[in-house]
């Protein structure tokens, strides 16, 4: 039997919602999605998304544009952007530590 609602239990609503939030909203850079919509997406009050909302643009995770929807922020998409930074420099080193030991004794 599996512990997740356990688990579960013992984390901070706001927060788990404050997740959902950031998942809704990932896809919708371009449109950006409504207050209302949004919160209909995490089932959640709009008064509750929209204090989300309030938190995350603080922080740079999200952006209300003059339409009044909201999309993600630049941070999130600067933290995939060290992301696949990271990996190239870990390819790089795996690429030069296979060359050293793949090579033909001379």
């Amino acid at each position: 039997m599996s512990d997740l609602p356990a688990r579960l239990a013992s984390h901070n609503a706001a927060q788990l919602r404050l997740m959902d939030v950031m998942r809704a909203l990932a896809g919708h850079e371009v449109f950006g999605l409504r207050l209302a919509d949004l919160a209909k997406a995490v089932g959640a009050r709009e008064s509750m998304v929209l204090r989300d909302l309030q938190t995350m643009a603080h922080k740079g995770w999200a952006v209300q544009d003059a339409t009044k929807a909201w999309r993600l922020g630049p941070e999130p998409v600067q933290i995939a952007v060290q992301f696949s930074y990271g990996l190239r420099q870990a390819q790089a080193k795996v690429s030069e530590v296979e060359q050293r030991y793949t090579r033909l004794p001379g």
